[in-house]
């Protein structure tokens, strides 16, 4: 009967956490679920009677968060088996793994039956010292799942506080994980406050109430000031002014069309991406503005560039892309594939294929720029390890219908877009010097860039992509994404909760254009500026504020919060063996009759 209610609580945690992440009855998610959701699981860990216990109710609350959370990678059609299957079974097994760790702890309480009152009561036993430690634990299995080529940072109690802003502003300090490890904290310590009212009314002797109680208040103490530092710190990031250097009007395109339609018309798709162009174009000349960017999502040109570049001088029919952009007069960044074949010098060798998924730029004559090569790809989805050796090819076109898939990227590529306004510079003259010239001062009115960096949708959720892309000098991000073949509202705002970390973490706007949703403009706070429905053909401008760079603490130092609890973990660790060994356990009782 025990080992079912073990199981009730890491199922009945997966469906409070699964509850709190955005789902089709919460989409933006439910903050008050993520404070209680591992409420049950620290429970269970802590009566557990094994390892081999701990380790199954770990697999069992993991796997069922992302199964419930993100049923949705079984609607990828025949990769179903990889995107649902293979990242299921891998996250359970993670956080099986992780499970042992939180249960280091517990495990000597279960196999002695150590008393609250021992003469030398070991730091394990302490109430504080549990509660951070299934934190700092907790944390580092949500960093170990969510990066690397495994990497799937959905599903994490981050993600569930979007609706709670004022408590995910320091994310420019600690990135996501210290949103996490304050939650968890909280959860673990209302345990730890529970198990305190349950065992202090049992307890007649004064000394062992007061010893009881004094580690709950320094626990209680640490948490209140904590907790009030990070709400007084968010309060004052979300409202302070911050006063935009540049504007960019942008056009953003959702065309919402079916990625699985077969076959893919990708001339009505563009058809559609023009037409709802150039309505806003024409909305924007009746105004006295011009556009300064257009954008179109993920995917939309699917014929591979650059051989293609001569197609779109007349295709569509209707209006050749070409001819499109010209009558514009506006550059167009596009989600695209890009082939690039890279020759051997040996001749005997045959040429390397590579097909980026990719983001294009036309400037205002419709001329094709260059490409931005998508850098962190899905895995079993996108990226296939072996995929060019010969028989798992022909495993993989057996079991998948696979074709030939993606090739990740290389490098950080930036696109240059002149503003549409300069801001706050008017007693101020401006100063752009070039390199090549004799470095004297240019015409104020020169026209000044926005410096653009083009994340392609599972980018915008890693570490390794980002923070890179923004450190060598992004003042813009532009992520385009197709998340329509979920076909669920959850899928398109969980991805869009977790990119909005991005713009707080670097303090820098974000325009993410999608061909479903959720396609809008979000401010360095993470706050929505401008958005679009699900599901809708539909295209909004906005003067998009561009600000100044400024290096925040996590740009500068990265994920740094997870380091520092896998060095807790190890130091721990070692205490924890070193005392494990030792055999001078005496029990409260007997020091009260040894001293008599």
């Amino acid at each position: 009967m025990k080992s079912i209610l073990q199981v009730f609580y890491a199922i009945f945690s997966s469906v409070l956490l699964s509850l709190a992440i955005p789902n089709e009855l919460y989409p933006m998610g439910c903050p008050f679920y993520a404070f209680l959701a591992l409420i049950p699981y620290y429970i269970a860990i802590k009566n557990s009677k094994s390892y081999k216990e701990a380790f199954w109710l770990g697999f069992t609350q993991t796997i069922t968060t992302h199964l419930l959370s993100s049923f949705w990678l079984a609607f990828f059609r025949d990769f179903a088996v990889f995107t649902l299957g293979a990242s299921a079974i891998a996250t359970g097994f993670i956080g099986a793994f992780m499970a042992l760790l939180l249960y280091l702890p517990f495990s000597r309480n279960q196999a002695e039956k150590l008393s609250k009152f021992a003469l030398c009561k070991k730091f394990y036993q302490n109430e504080t010292f549990r509660v951070f430690y299934f934190a700092a634990i907790y944390t580092f299995y949500e960093y170990v799942k969510s990066n690397g080529f495994l990497g799937y940072p959905w599903g994490t109690v981050s993600s569930a506080m979007y609706t709670f802003p004022i408590f995910t502003q320091i994310a420019d300090i600690t990135g996501t994980y210290g949103i996490t490890f304050l939650t968890v904290l909280f959860n673990a310590s209302c345990v730890e406050a529970l198990d305190l009212i349950k065992t202090y009314k049992t307890v007649d002797n004064e000394y062992q109430k007061t010893e009881l109680l004094s580690n709950h208040i320094i626990t209680g103490k640490f948490l209140a000031v904590i907790f009030s530092l990070t709400i007084v710190y968010g309060i004052v990031q979300y409202n302070i002014p911050r006063t935009p250097v540049k504007e960019l009007t942008t056009i953003t395109v959702q065309q919402n069309t079916d990625p699985w339609e077969v076959p893919y018309d990708e001339m009505k798709n563009i058809e559609i991406s023009e037409k709802l162009s150039m309505e806003k174009v024409n909305e924007l000349t009746d105004q006295g503005k011009n556009p300064g960017l257009i954008v179109w999502s993920e995917g939309t040109l699917m014929t591979a560039f650059p051989n293609a570049e001569n197609l779109f001088t007349h295709a569509p029919e209707s209006l050749p892309l070409k001819s499109f952009i010209q009558m514009t007069g506006t550059p167009l960044i596009t989600g695209a594939s890009y082939r690039h074949t890279l020759i051997p010098l040996n001749q005997d060798e045959q040429p390397l294929r590579r097909l980026f998924n990719s983001t294009l730029l036309f400037n205002s004559n419709g001329t094709f720029l260059g490409y931005y090569a998508k850098l962190h790809l899905v895995p079993f989805a996108e990226l296939i390890p072996g995929k060019r050796n010969p028989i798992v090819k022909k495993l993989l076109r057996k079991i998948i219908n696979f074709s030939s898939g993606w090739d990740k990227g290389d490098s950080l590529t930036y696109f240059d877009i002149p503003c549409t306004k300069l801001k706050n510079y008017a007693d101020n003259p401006l100063k752009i010097i070039d390199a090549q010239s004799d470095l004297t001062d240019k015409d104020q009115n020169a026209v000044t860039k926005v410096r653009v960096a083009t994340p392609v949708c599972f980018d915008d959720s890693f570490t390794d992509a980002m923070r890179p892309l923004f450190l060598n000098g992004a003042e813009l991000f532009i992520n385009l994404s197709d998340d329509s073949w979920s076909c669920t509202k959850s899928s398109e705002i969980q991805h869009f909760v977790i990119a909005s970390y991005r713009s707080i973490e670097y303090r820098t706007t974000m325009i993410r254009s999608t061909n479903a949703g959720f396609s809008c403009v979000i401010d360095p706070t993470g706050k929505i500026l401008s958005s679009l429905p699900l599901f809708k053909a539909c295209a909004q401008s906005y003067d998009v504020p561009v600000y100044a760079r400024k290096l925040t603490l996590y740009a500068r130092l990265g994920d740094w919060l997870p380091l520092l609890c896998i060095a807790f973990f190890l130091v721990s660790a070692w205490f924890m063996y070193k005392s494990f060994t030792k055999t001078d356990y005496i029990p409260f009782e007997r020091k009260k009759r040894h001293y008599k």
